[in-house]
Parts: C-alpha cells; structure tokens; sequence
C-alpha cells in the first residue's frame, strides 16, 4: 500500500500545513506524556511519547546529571479510517503474525472497493513490525473512538530510544522535543536503581491474556496506563507472614495538571487483596500529596495481588503510573517532585530581624516562638511550610506582653500560582505594625493536626521591596536572527511598583526590554543573536530594577497549565533551553525561461505508467 496525503490524519495534516507555510509561525511541540515515564540505570528502552504539534521533531534532549541520552527518535503514522474490507484484511493480517506467519496475505485487487482503501506507512509492512509497533496498531484498530476521551493534545505519538549508563546517577531528568517551531516543555523522566517492568502490551479482545502479570522481583518499579474504567492488577505470589512491603505510586508527578479533566489531574488508589479477593490494604493518597504511599505488613503467608485504578475510575493514554516497591516501612520524605524548587521569597539578610524552625509535634500542639522588636514599623511574617514539603496548614497568631492578639495570619492569596504544590496557599504571609515591645508568635495547623512531619520555618522581616519575573516559556529552537514570544509575568512584593529590565546576553536581545512600572504581564520578544548553529544549551537570562540596577534576579523558565478548566498554573523548569538551527541556504537565482518560437511543435504527451495491481491506486480527484 502506497503511502499517500490520505495516509495523514486530519490533525496532522493541518500541523503538516502550519510547519509548510512557515517554521517561524509553527507551533512548539508538546508533551502530554511518556510512557514508561523512567528507565534503570545500565537498561535501554524505547518509550512512547504523546503529545501535539509533533510534525517534523527530530531531535530529543534530557537534562540533568550525564549518562542517560536519547539515541533515536521515529515519528508513529497518523491512522486513518480503514474501509470494512481493508479493515478485515488487516485484522486477518495481524492473526497471521500472532500465529508466527508474518507474509503478507494477497491483496483483492479484483475487489470493485480496492481503489478506496486509505493509505498508511505502517499498515503496508505490518510483517515487518516488532511488537510494541504492532500493539500501536491494534489498539488504533480495537479500541473504540469515544470523542469523549479523545483530545488532540495527545492525539500524535513519537517512538523515543533512550540509553542509561550503568553509573547513571538515579533522580529526575527533564526530558524535551525539539521541532521546527521550538522546543517542547520538560517532562519528568526518571532514572532508577530497581529494574522497571512494564504491564503486558496491548492485545485485542480476541487474544486478551486473562491472568495479570506476576511482579517478576522486589524492590522493582511496575510500569502501566490506566484506561477508562479499567483497574490495573499485578501478582504478588508467595508472601510470608510479617513481610514489609512499601508500595510508592507515582501519577500525579509525572503529569501535575490536566486541563480537560476534574479534579485536574490523575488520582490513583493502590489496595492489596488476599487470594480470597478481600481487601487487607489500601491507600488513596500520602499527606496532601495525591500520589499514594502504603506500607503493607504480611499478614498470612499467601498469594496476594496489587490493584491500582483512577479514584473516580477514568482513564486515558496519559493516565500513566509508576509503583516502586520496596522492603521495609521507610516511606519518602513528604514533598512535590517540582523539577525545581518552589519560591522561597528570598529577603535580604539585612532585612530579616528574626527566624524560627519548629514542628508541631502532636495534634493539636501550638508552638510559640517569643520575640522583641525595638523600632516601631511594619513586619512581615513568613510562613514556610507547603513551600517546603510540609504538610502543615498553617495559622500564626502574634500576641503582645498583654495576651492581646495584634494580628492573626492563615491563608495568602497569590496572583500567580507556581509550582505543583497542593494548597499552596496554606502558608500564612501578612505584613503588620508593631511598636516597640516584647511579642509572641503562636504556630499551630488548622486542622488541629500534628506529627513529626508537620515542620515550618518563620521568618520575620523588615518590608524589602523587591520582584520576582516568570516566563511562561523555558525553552527556544530558532534560527540566526529568529525571534520567539516570552510571555512574563511580574510577581512584586513589599512595595515594589518600579520599571524592570531584561538584560541582554550572548544569545538574545529583548524587543520590549522595560517593563513599565506597574506593569505584570508583559509578551516580549525573544531575538537570536547567533549567527551558528548550536547544540541544545542551558542558558541564563537575566533581570533587574532600572531605578536600582543593583536589585537583580533571574528570569524563571516555567510552563503555564491549566487545572480542570479552570486554574492556570506555571510549572517551574530546570532552566532556559536553546538550540540554533543552521541559517537556510541562500535561494539560487532562477534562469529567466526564453519564449519557444511560435512555430515549434508541441511535444507529445508521454505515455500513461501501467498501475501496479499490487499497490491500491490513489482515486483521482473529481
């Protein structure tokens, strides 16, 4: 089967036409998923990655500490409808290949419909597919399109190779896609110690496998998506009485936000059952974090299965999980996988008068912290907590020397939300006149919680003017002398309300570089200063207060998302990416075409080409 223009998808096509007309108007590429989304050090794996505007990427980076590196990357066809009869000569084809025999049946030339039959790349050398390739097929094939749970944001697939050295040092890297119209927002990749096992490929119904995969050694990580509706189940055979076992799931990490599903993100709940069927335990979050954490104590020796399935049973291609199993009870330090860390709001040391660490040890237990202050104005308090991986939601209480209570903090309302934390918001900052005097700071959680993980830091300082800028943008792909957008947003605290700059380096010059002064929300013009060519880099870009040039911070890179239809988030990056593309060749000068003389015979046309009566022929257009 010949590939033809048919042979694309709707989708596709329009991103194929977008990138045509012209690279510098084409979309950046973007991730809604990978899956599996981490490798063992020392293994090599091939992962799928979802996502949109995918036409012509070529290129893969993953930053962070070496030894991990993408070594090939091959873009999967859009597939079509199939007519009635080309779909039953695929599914027979495929029954042929279950069955060990790859050659390909003979196609019905003779069949009046033949010339109808829609074109595909893969569809034409099914025989020469491996396994995971065929199971892309078959599943395009069997599942049913529910335009409920289709969405173009992970409508295009690209198959990405990825290689680990065996000293790779474990952790989080930040993987990308790099296309003509720049370079993709990072997602979560993990690199890990356990081996990875991944759940069985897909298999139509016909050839379904009934017993669940058996959890092939511990510590291990298990590997699968959840699909509408479905519960994911894993063997545990074996287990002796008094066992410990620690099940970490991961979901909500690798894909923090969902903006066309509430509450806005894949909620996973693990249980264990006993050979029985019942249930002996189960977790559906760890803190106020919704990736779940269970710690589970054998009770019999037995055979016992792991079940994992979305809370309100949904399910999509970037329901994607991870579950590492470990042995013994030591369960992770409560925390957000940010691929960088949350703002502290840094102070000026000169401006702090004072700081606490404390943790409310038990529930309902208030800590006091006694401080004086000695000039008359007004002082910040700080609350670090959920910015921190606490899960302390905060109150703090400041009393005088006569136990009245001069202010009382709980929740701040931020103009821009950062990072992946949930309710972030707990942490109490609020400003307050204090005259000179001896004074009380009570911290305690409003729920009337406690614990040894409940920890806090309070900061107490002087108003320090200063700001923060953030970029929803963290990565650039252009040519000498390209330019790409930077929205920003301005984050002013303690007074703040100056001009800011954004200072020129080596790579770029800005087109507006002053944002006016009270001003927080600004697009600029991101403009290549490179004439070359340039491998992915990590670069710096900086900002700083016209009035004061002294006051500077980095420009952060972050990623807006949204939250089920409503919340917009920016999910901070590693850093700034950049990678120069070559200047285009020179376009050579055409030769004017001289006028044939009015005499000259017209040549004859040249003879029509036999069709192939093996290839189904395009249908010519009416």
């Amino acid at each position: 089967m010949k590939l033809s223009a048919r042979g694309i998808s709707a989708a596709t096509a329009v991103t194929a036409c977008m990138c045509v007309v012209s690279a510098a108007h084409a979309a950046s590429p973007h991730i809604g998923y990978i899956y599996p989304s981490g490798i063992q050090a020392g293994a090599t794996n091939r992962v799928i990655v979802g996502g949109q505007f995918m036409w012509g990427v070529r290129e893969a980076m993953l930053s962070g500490p070496g030894g991990v590196r993408v070594t090939e990357v091959e873009a999967v066809p859009g597939f079509p409808n199939p007519t009635g009869d080309q779909r039953r000569y695929l599914v027979k084809w495929l029954a042929q290949i279950a069955e060990g025999n790859r050659e390909q049946p003979p196609l019905p030339v003779n069949n009046e419909h033949f010339n109808e039959w829609r074109s595909n790349r893969w569809w034409s050398v099914l025989g020469t597919l491996d396994a995971q390739k065929i199971s892309i097929v078959e599943d395009n094939l069997f599942t049913p399109r529910n335009p409920l749970q289709m969405s173009p944001s992970i409508g295009q697939k690209m198959l990405v190779t990825i290689v680990a050295d065996r000293d790779a040092k474990p952790g989080v890297r930040e993987f990308r896609l790099i296309g003509p119209g720049g370079v993709s927002e990072p997602k979560p990749f993990l690199v890990t110690t356990a081996p990875h096992q991944a759940e069985p490929l897909y298999r139509p119904p016909m050839r379904q496998i009934k017993e669940p995969p058996t959890v092939e050694r511990i510590p291990s990580v298990l590997d699968g998506q959840i699909r509408p509706g479905s519960t994911d189940v894993w063997r545990l055979p074996g287990l002796k009485k008094g066992r410990v076992l620690t099940f970490r799931a991961r979901a909500r990490e690798f894909q923090p936000y969902i903006g066309d599903a509430v509450p806005g993100f894949f909620n996973p709940e693990i249980r264990i059952v006993n050979a029985a069927g019942r249930e002996v335990a189960f977790a559906s979050d760890y803190f106020y974090h919704p990736d779940p954490v269970l710690t589970f104590t054998v009770p019999e020796d037995g055979d016992y299965a792991l079940e994992l399935h979305d809370t309100l049973y949904r399910g999509r291609a970037d329901f994607v999980y991870s579950v590492h199993i470990s042995e013994g009870p030591a369960k992770p330090p409560v925390r957000s996988l940010s691929l960088a860390p949350l703002p502290r709001y840094a102070v000026p040391p000169s401006s702090v008068v004072t700081q606490f660490t404390g943790v409310v040890k038990a529930p309902g237990e208030m800590c006091r912290h006694k401080f004086s202050v000695e000039k008359e104005g007004r002082y910040v308090f700080d609350l670090l907590a959920r910015r921190v991986g606490s899960p302390l939601d905060a109150r703090v209480c400041v009393v005088d020397e006569a136990g009245k209570t001069v202010a009382r903090f709980s929740d701040v309302t931020n103009t821009v939300h950062v990072g992946t934390v949930i309710q972030a918001e707990c942490d109490p900052i609020g400003t307050v006149k204090l005259a000179p005097g001896k004074y009380v700071a009570k911290v305690m959680d409003e729920s009337r919680k406690g614990g040894g993980a409940y920890f806090y830091t309070l900061r107490i300082h002087r108003p320090a003017p200063r700001f923060e800028v953030w970029a929803n943008c963290s990565g650039f792909a252009l040519r000498p002398w390209g330019r790409a957008n930077m929205p920003v947003e301005i984050v002013r605290r303690d007074g703040f309300d100056g001009e800011i700059r954004i200072e020129e380096n080596d790579f770029f010059k800005f087109k507006p570089n002053v944002i006016p002064a009270g001003s927080n929300s600004v697009v600029v013009a991101a403009i290549s200063k490179r004439r070359t060519a340039c491998n992915p880099t990590n670069i710096v870009i900086w900002a700083s207060s016209v009035q004061n040039p002294k006051l500077r911070t980095t420009v952060s890179p972050a990623n807006k998302y949204n939250q089920a239809f409503a919340w917009d988030h920016y999910v901070p990056a590693g850093s700034f990416v950049f990678r120069g593309f070559p200047a285009p060749p020179p376009k050579k000068p055409q030769p004017k075409k001289s006028q044939p003389p009015a005499a000259a015979a017209a040549k004859p046309a040249a003879p029509a080409k036999a069709a192939n009566p093996a290839m189904p022929q395009p249908k010519p257009a009416k």
